[in-house]
């Protein structure tokens, strides 16, 4: 039986299921947005959709931490941080940029003056910097969600982990899976340890140390889990066999989960001993087998503009026809073909006139050393998702 590093080795570390999962996972979360931007809320935290929110994020930040590990095992931390600020930024700029100055100041229902002095416009522009504000004054008050562009939240949790990577590059940590087991145990056990010391303050139902909490056992602490597999799952990638035995075993425990838990378990640290590492051995797996993407895609790597733009495309077509998207299954249908469409045509242009173009700077930047293959389509998952909420 083959190992992944083998499987890896065998299409020169390319994995040939990679663009497709990618695009898969990204699709998948804009009809989970769908669903509870247009009023499911119930519904998409409910039995068995509640899974959605739980596992398609992380499933992006496994992809990351397994991709970006590669690149990062030959690369200096100039050239690694260079290369995901390059991927990064660009996008993400320009995402908030058309939010705050277009569709902002044509849907607000306060006056333009009003609008562009606010302190909550000011504060949107933090979003670059991952200062997150999900809205904007005066902007989607009617639609059954104000947020601009709620997939935005995975953006600081991303940082935190290039954060995370940067130190195992300076440390040479990345070269060494024992230390980053290590790592990934100690963060396991002390999420443990503070949900279960840290007692909820019965006056406002918070901890007593929100930012251990948040740290340690959010929803966003586990994005830094599943990245975190992934770091130890490329470093062990000559240990973990590719075993359609164990990914059944996978599924299974997938499935179980998402028919015997609810959406609790989404802040709930126990779980992801098992959970996020299923997770993990899934998304390799498929990225390591062959899914072949459609030709019409194969031009770039859309995944990371569909995660960007699809919440504001969402949030406009219901402020534009509430009576036609909002209140049925037919219009949640709808509205997810509609919004399919019209941002797979924005990602393509945001991938061939923003993105490529600044990766393609890369070159000129690092003259002379090592360079990673680019991004979504050799070697590196988009931004998070990658997720992609992720």
């Amino acid at each position: 039986m083959k190992s992944f590093g083998e499987v890896l080795a065998g299409y020169r570390g390319l994995g040939p299921g990679f663009d497709f999962l990618r695009l898969a996972l990204a699709l998948t979360i804009v009809f989970y947005h769908v669903i509870t931007a247009d009023g499911f809320w119930a519904a998409g935290t409910g039995p068995v959709l509640w899974f959605f929110e739980y596992s398609l994020v992380p499933m992006f930040f496994a992809l990351s931490g397994f991709l970006i590990t590669a690149s990062a095992q030959r690369l200096s931390l100039q050239d690694f941080l260079l290369n995901r600020g390059l991927r990064i930024l660009p996008a993400l700029a320009v995402d908030i940029l058309i939010c705050a100055f277009i569709i902002g100041p044509a849907v607000t229902s306060l006056p333009l003056a009003d609008y562009f002095t606010d302190p909550g416009f000011f504060a949107y522009m933090l979003n670059i910097v991952g200062r997150i504000q999900l809205t904007l004054p005066g902007v989607f008050t009617g639609n059954p969600t104000v947020q601009v562009n709620g997939a935005l939240w995975t953006i600081p949790w991303e940082i935190n982990c290039y954060i995370i990577m940067s130190a195992m590059i300076a440390t040479g940590v990345v070269r060494r899976s024992g230390i980053s087991l290590l790592l990934l145990a100690a963060f396991f056990v002390t999420g443990l340890a503070v949900e279960q010391v840290l007692p909820i303050d019965a006056a406002d139902g918070l901890p007593d140390d929100t930012r251990l909490q948040t740290l340690f056992v959010s929803r966003g602490a586990q994005l830094i889990t599943a990245f975190l597999c992934g770091v130890v799952a490329y470093q062990q990638r000559g240990r973990i066999p590719m075993s359609r035995g164990l990914l059944c075993i996978c599924i299974a425990i997938a499935l179980a989960a998402m028919v015997l838990l609810d959406t609790r378990a989404t802040a709930s640290v126990g779980n992801r001993l098992v959970l996020i590492p299923a997770l993990t051995y899934i998304t390799i797996y498929a990225g390591l087998s062959r899914l072949p993407l459609p030709k019409i895609f194969r031009g770039g790597d859309y995944s990371y503009g569909v995660y960007l733009y699809h919440v504001p495309f969402i949030q406009l077509a219901i402020y534009l026809a509430p009576s036609v998207f909002v209140g049925s299954v037919a219009g949640v249908m709808l509205l997810t073909l509609v919004t399919d469409i019209a941002v797979l045509g924005v990602a393509a242009f945001s991938w061939h006139f923003i993105e490529k173009p600044v990766l393609a700077l890369r070159r000129y930047a690092l003259t002379g050393r090592a360079v990673a293959p680019a991004e979504g389509r050799a070697g590196e998952a988009p931004a998070a998702l990658e997720g992609a909420g992720r």
